[in-house]
């Protein structure tokens, strides 16, 4: 096994590992203590637990709460219970007039769990205002969102503001999280991935390829380098300037497309086209990476896949359900290429987000190769989402073909 450690700060190492640990928690039905460092709190930052006395913001993933939790976010105090929802999600209720910050929504004491599932994912026609109590969400508000992605959970949860002792008298042993760290986790990961190791795996149409696996010091998920065929031989310093970059492809899992050849999307015809042309060329390298449905998870993707149904196209169906278009992120990807030698590539994708996301992780994109393939009757709407509203790169010749497809129909 090859074992290539690169190490984090003592600090930062406590850090990731806080957030790995909050966002298992969400995931399995626990609380979780989001507080605000900035706001004069001094502890925290050097693992230590902060005051007894700190304010902040016990969550609750909306995924995971029962009759319980909600009793315990809205039992009465000082402060009442809140339904954090995120700026897409708060526009499509048409409770705010664009996608920015979240709010967080007065929980009435009639309030049921249906009724906050309701907010936060039905689908709703954004030109009817709801009537809610609402406010902006401050830096823990915020957090506690980035925090529900990371699980990956639904974006809402119940929360209630109270002090770090009184969320530990409600539930001992709760774990406190600061504000500012949550928006490091994807960056920690990416600069502690290491590879852990590389095996040769025969395939069918493909012959042997090597299965390169990194992990991250946290252990949240395992990413998978696919190298295929005989990489060329190292040249002379002299005469490498000319060499030419690997083909390489950034591929997002997608279990529905990749396994059980979903006709929704075209992933599972990019990863076996992909994987054939590397195989073409002499040298290829596809990056499995674990970031399901654009980085929303299984269970929300298939929410997603409903909303769809319901008339939704891709975009404004993950923003329904309080997303970003595209939540990925391919700083370790940079990494890995990074880890097998690579700092210049020339990159299999229709998507400019995935070259400019390589170049400012150090990783140049000699050359864009376009993959255009799957095109159907099933997926047509997506296709043409990813060409009009995500921006992707499509010749002529596909929009043409995809434009075929829609008249034919």
């Amino acid at each position: 096994m090859i074992l290539e450690k690169q190490s984090l700060s003592a600090q930062d190492q406590r850090i990731l590992r806080a957030l790995d640990r909050a966002a298992g928690d969400l995931r399995r039905g626990e609380a979780v203590f989001v507080f605000d460092a900035s706001s004069g709190v001094a502890a925290g930052s050097d693992g230590a637990r902060p005051p007894g006395d700190t304010l902040g913001l016990l969550i609750f993933s909306l995924d995971h709460a029962d009759a319980d939790t909600l009793a315990l976010v809205q039992q009465q105090g000082s402060t009442p219970g809140q339904l954090l929802l995120t700026g897409p999600r708060a526009q499509a209720l048409g409770l705010a007039s664009d996608t920015g910050a979240g709010i967080a929504v007065t929980l009435p004491l009639s309030a049921s769990l249906d009724w906050a599932m309701f907010l936060a994912i039905a689908s709703w026609d954004e030109r009817e205002r709801l009537s809610l109590s609402h406010r902006g969400l401050d830096a823990a508000g915020s957090a506690a969102l980035r925090l529900a992605k990371l699980a990956p959970c639904l974006p809402a949860l119940l929360a209630r503001e109270v002090t770090l002792d009184a969320a530990d008298g409600l539930l001992p042993g709760v774990l406190p999280v600061r504000a500012q760290d949550t928006d490091r986790f994807h960056h920690l990961q990416a600069l502690s991935a290491r590879r852990l190791g590389t095996t040769p795996v025969p395939l069918e149409g493909l012959g042997t390829v090597q299965f390169h696996l990194f992990r991250s010091s946290d252990g949240h998920e395992d990413h998978l380098a696919v190298e295929v065929g005989e990489r060329p031989a190292p040249k002379p310093a002299a005469s490498a300037a000319g060499e030419a970059a690997p083909l390489v492809r950034l591929h997002s899992a997608c279990l529905t497309g990749d396994i059980f050849h979903s006709r929704k999307c075209d992933c599972g015809q990019q990863l076996s086209t992909a994987l054939n042309e590397m195989k073409e060329a002499g040298h290829g390298i596809l990056l499995y990476l674990a970031q399901e449905g654009r980085n929303i998870g299984l269970n929300n993707k298939l929410r997603a896949y409903l909303l769809q149904d319901a008339g939704l196209d891709t975009v404004d169906a993950n923003r329904a359900l309080g997303y970003a278009d595209d939540e990925r992120d391919y700083e370790i990807a940079a990494r890995m290429l990074e880890g097998l030698g690579y700092s210049n590539v020339r990159l299999m994708t229709n998507n400019p987000h995935k070259i400019a996301a390589l170049a400012e992780a150090g990783v140049a994109v000699d050359e864009q190769v376009p993959l255009i393939v799957g095109v159907s009757t099933d997926n047509r709407k997506y296709l043409q989402t990813k060409a009009k509203r995500s921006g992707h790169i499509l010749p002529d010749t596909a929009l043409e073909a995809l434009e075929g497809t829609l008249k034919k129909s």
